[in-house]
């Protein structure tokens, strides 16, 4: 099994303070192993980010980061199940993903590359 990176650059439309951009990445399906986001320099910190993974038949939202404009490391996981379907406490995976990420901001400025993302995954 590989690791693969892809990089997506989000710009954002509007007001000050308001603007918003979106997109969204193709992906095999894989493993989310880790994001990396990568901020625009003048990106106020009230910006936030929301990753959701666009499944059939219900989308999951695997990231939501609030009032923010500092460049991270973020490794997103998703609670275990056991038999029966019951949460096991304490445990988590790494979401597996089998279509697409889309990726939002909001409460930003308007910016070209407002966001860089850049998407870790095992295929």
């Amino acid at each position: 099994m590989a690791i693969e990176s892809r990089e997506v650059k989000i710009s954002t439309t509007g007001s000050a303070g308001s603007a918003s951009g979106s997109a969204v990445a193709p992906l095999p399906l894989c493993e989310l192993l880790a994001v990396y986001l990568d901020y625009h320099a003048s990106a106020p910190a009230t910006t936030d980010v929301t990753i959701t993974a666009s499944g059939n038949p219900l989308a999951v939202t695997l990231l939501t980061r609030s009032n923010s404009a500092t460049d991270a490391w973020l490794y997103p996981k998703v609670q275990d199940h056991d038999n029966t379907g019951a949460a096991i406490t304490g445990s988590y995976s790494h979401p597996v993903i089998h279509n697409n990420l889309s990726i939002s901001i909001a409460q930003a400025d308007a910016l070209t590359d407002c966001l860089i993302v850049t998407l870790y995954y095992r295929v």
